[in-house]
């Protein structure tokens, strides 16, 4: 999370394991082809998504319902920003396989660039079919925080936590959303070791500082904070945080989930908004 102005703040929530890993979604390619598609998989990290998308058609040119080359497909188009494309990849996809979690976690993926709830419907499918699929447990409690309900997004990310320990991005959405939901403490269970490793980045260091403020120790998130902001903007940013908990925290507030954003009551306080920047 990154000061923008005076008085807005981004909190920005990485969006499954590769979000924050710089990775790529790894298929698994059994059927033929399988060995090109190992091919399209390193093109892919390797950023070259066209190469990836040449792959993929070549196998679905003699295979059109080869579900490996489809999912890759979908994955080349999410990574070219060509959403509609990569829905109608994993669409053809659930045509043979209607129970693939792994296309409509991609599917998912591609809404939630544009609505939470309806990107939240497809990770609720996707983990119905394989509660098992760590990557679409992750994805719909981002979904979930995406649209303003914190509290439900705990669980989804503490079952892919189970499912796949010391995941960075994960922990530091879970501790983001418990910090908002008003559960400080235990927050900082999760940022405060991520905060002081030496491979700590600015948002996690202005995540934590939230919970800090949260937990009542505004003299240590005045410090933390102060590793990455200039000393006339560290009040600025304490008394947002302050009044952003604040806001979020009431019993009566209800965030407003069709628009992706939660905003507090007066234009002094922080504009949040969660925002998926995620990418394979």
């Amino acid at each position: 999370m990154m000061l923008r102005t005076k008085a807005a703040f981004r909190l920005a929530l990485c969006l499954s394991v590769s979000a924050c890993t710089g990775s790529h979604e790894k298929f698994t390619a059994t059927s033929d082809g399988s060995n090109v598609l190992n091919v399209a998989d390193a093109a892919i990290a390797g950023g070259n998504v066209n190469m990836a998308l040449n792959i993929s058609r070549s196998v679905l040119a003699r295979d059109p319902h080869n579900l490996d080359a489809l999912y890759h497909e979908g994955a080349a188009y999410y990574a070219m920003g060509r959403c509609e494309d990569a829905i109608a990849a994993y669409q053809r996809a659930l045509q043979s396989d209607p129970h693939s979690s792994q296309a409509q976690t991609g599917i998912g993926r591609c809404l939630i660039r544009r609505n939470a709830l309806e990107a939240e419907r497809a990770f609720t499918s996707a983990v119905a079919d394989d509660p098992d699929n760590a990557a679409a447990q992750s994805d719909l409690g981002v979904a979930r925080a995406l649209g303003g309900d914190f509290n439900g997004a705990i669980e989804p990310l503490q079952k892919s936590l189970l499912l796949a320990p010391g995941n960075t991005a994960t922990e530091t959405n879970l501790g983001l959303v418990l910090a908002l939901s008003g559960d400080s403490a235990d927050a900082l269970q999760y940022l405060g070791p991520l905060a002081i490793s030496p491979n700590a980045t600015p948002k996690v260091r202005a995540d934590y500082a939230l919970a800090l403020v949260g937990a009542g120790r505004q003299d240590e998130a005045w410090h933390v904070l102060a590793v990455d902001l200039p000393p006339d903007k560290l009040r600025a940013a304490l008394h947002g945080y302050e009044a952003l908990l604040s806001y979020q925290t009431k019993p009566d507030h209800k965030a407003d989930r069709a628009t992706q954003a939660v905003r507090p009551p007066t234009d002094d306080a922080p504009n949040v908004q969660l925002a998926n920047e995620a990418t394979f």
